[in-house]
């Protein structure tokens, strides 16, 4: 997906979550629990090891323009591609990068970043699998007025339904397939 001039111009740094240099409190995504998230729970989740956080500012700056989180997951066996039932042997569950966010503040929304942060965010999960092993990236589509607009963006970079009844909207992209698609 391209990167629109508007994010070209700006020199967008993603850097590790860091309380004392990354402002949070003006980030509004326009989703209140993924902004709540960000503000009131982030720093605890790390605190705990359940996530760790990359933020996106203006190189020089501190205020968050975008940010996404990772953690580690496992997929009930059965769901996913076939391939992932053969030469399981031992493995119950199928280990996976869980992208748990990928939110940009509702004024940089639709110049890039979004497609920035999620291509670094798949990058870093590549980097991960090569030194644990991951079979696939796993998001859940957010539902609100704007999912089908979110559907199509992670669509549009080759993630598929998961079919995971419990969760209709969780979508997957096979480590191979994000590695072809980067490269």
């Amino acid at each position: 997906m391209p990167v629109d001039d508007a994010a070209k111009q700006t020199a967008l740094t993603i850097a590790p979550f860091d309380k004392a240099l990354h402002d949070r409190s003006a980030f509004s995504c326009g989703f209140g629990p993924i902004d709540n998230f960000l503000k009131s729970s982030l720093s605890e989740q790390i605190n705990n090891g359940f996530v760790q956080a990359w933020i996106a500012t203006e190189e020089g700056q501190s205020d968050v323009l975008g940010f996404y989180t990772l953690g580690a997951m496992a997929v009930r066996a059965g769901l996913g591609p076939k391939k992932w039932d053969q030469g399981r042997v031992g493995i119950p569950d199928i280990p996976v990068i869980y992208i748990r966010a990928v939110a940009v503040h509702e004024d940089m929304q639709g110049k890039g970043y979004g497609t920035a942060l999620a291509v670094d965010a798949m990058k870093r999960c590549i980097g991960i699998a090569d030194q644990m092993g991951a079979a696939a990236i796993v998001l859940d589509v957010l539902k609100d007025e704007h999912f089908e607009r979110r559907w199509k963006f992670y669509e549009e970079l080759g993630f598929q339904l998961l079919n995971d009844e419990g969760n209709p909207n969780r979508v997957y992209i096979p480590m191979a397939d994000a590695r072809a698609s980067l490269s």
